[in-house]
């Protein structure tokens, strides 16, 4: 649902706001919850932590986690923890005072209730309000092409919105850090064919390297400096 996400986010930029709810059987936080020891590297409580600094600060900073979980299936860490919120511009002082901040739980357990009162029985699931406090949400459970998405949200504003342009893949890529082929083909909507030459080519021109971490293609800003390391 990442990059249906993100592709809404940009497309409705100014139109759209989103919140996440952390559903207790989210895998990567369930795995980063077992793997935990300590409120330093339990993920989330550092994604609630990341949120008290501003939504787009917490969803970059999961961005981080994933990017660093899901091909590598590394161990969640402190010092991960750390680079991510770094790497999202969170104040770290601040974000290791709010980890320790028994309003976090407080937080943890409002988002259990909003996924109890939202009746969500599956997952992936969105729920969709117009800002009207008459109107009921419309819910969506499961995973569906992106123009279901939309349609629901020109029928909730009732207003003709002219949507924003996409980037460049290559500025898609250089803000998402690490980008699979997968999201790509989401938020271009492009031929496989058509998209893979067009990595082909950003490939060539030294733009860009691919990862391939078990038969799925990641892309990446190429630097001489550092990489998201993977596990094969």
């Amino acid at each position: 649902m990442e990059p249906i996400v993100n592709k809404l986010l940009i497309e409705y930029r100014g139109h759209v706001t989103i919140k996440k709810i952390l559903a207790p059987s989210l895998s990567v936080l369930t795995k980063c919850q077992a793997q935990s020891t300590s409120s330093e590297d339990n993920v989330a409580l550092a994604y609630k932590a990341a949120e008290i600094q501003g939504r787009s600060k917490a969803r970059a900073f999961i961005r981080y986690i994933f990017n660093r979980i899901n091909p590598s299936n590394t161990i969640c860490s402190k010092e991960m923890i750390d680079d991510c919120a770094r790497l999202s511009g969170i104040d770290l002082s601040t974000f290791h005072e709010d980890l320790h901040s028994p309003t976090l739980d407080a937080m943890l357990k409002y988002d259990l209730a909003v996924f109890r009162e939202m009746d969500i029985e599956s997952l992936p699931s969105m729920v969709f309000f117009s800002g009207d406090e008459h109107t009921e949400g419309v819910k969506i459970e499961g995973a569906y092409p992106y123009h279901i998405y939309t349609y629901i949200i020109n029928e909730l504003i009732d207003v003709e919105i002219e949507k924003k342009q996409l980037p460049s893949i290559i500025d898609y890529i250089r803000a998402h850090e690490l980008v699979s082929f997968e999201e790509l083909k989401t938020i271009f909507e492009w031929r496989a064919g058509l998209l893979l030459n067009e990595l082909k080519k950003l490939r060539l021109q030294r733009l860009i390297e691919e990862i391939n971490v078990d038969s799925q293609s990641y892309y990446q800003i190429k630097s001489p400096v550092k990489s998201i390391k993977t596990k094969s």
